[in-house]
């Protein structure tokens, strides 16, 4: 593992962010630049998404409310384009602390082939299952792909997450989010 040279002894564990340093180094999980750049474009990414969500929003009319059709996409495209800018200024500062290494492992691709899956498949099941369920399943299945150690835990986060968003999409702004057999 490097550290940054800012006179402490800071270790730099972007992959540990997600499980903490002792289980990073357990787990055998190396930081390079390919993370910082996956960061950067990661973040990238969501500042061109959240740009084109503010750019719908604008056409969209609240009808002389305060809270209306409009109002999700402006929080969704704010919030978007804040982590999006953060992640993508993380992800350059971090890409001069690593020295340059040019691998993708199979797993790599593995576990980006697992993720389109999940995210194809919560878009094909969500109309039958409802939205809280396929997205606690979509949280689940993500955050284990990812490396997270607990699979209960990561259940009831995920069942928690998707159940707060959409209570506050049906009772807090109006929009009703696909409620599947069980009502919610």
């Amino acid at each position: 593992m490097t550290t940054r040279g800012s006179g402490r002894n800071e270790h730099l564990n972007v992959r540990g962010d997600l499980v903490g340093d002792e289980d990073a180094v357990a787990l055998g999980v190396d930081d390079d630049r390919t993370t910082a750049l996956a960061t950067m474009v990661l973040g990238a990414l969501m500042v061109v998404i959240s740009v084109i969500v503010l750019v719908q929003a604008v056409r969209l009319d609240n009808g002389g409310a305060v809270v209306g059709p409009a109002t999700a996409p402006w929080v969704v495209g704010s919030l978007l384009l804040l982590v999006g800018a953060l992640l993508t200024i993380r992800g350059r500062r971090d890409m001069g602390f690593w020295e340059y290494s040019d691998h993708t492992t199979p797993q790599d691709w593995k576990r980006l082939g697992v993720l389109l899956i999940a995210l194809v498949i919560f878009a094909l099941i969500v109309p039958f299952l409802g939205y809280v369920v396929s997205a606690t399943l979509l949280y689940a299945v993500t955050a284990s792909v990812l490396g997270a150690p607990d699979k209960p835990r990561t259940l009831a986060y995920g069942f928690i997450v998707a159940t707060l968003v959409f209570l506050l999409f049906d009772v807090g702004i109006g929009i009703t989010l696909p409620a599947g057999p069980w009502g919610f």
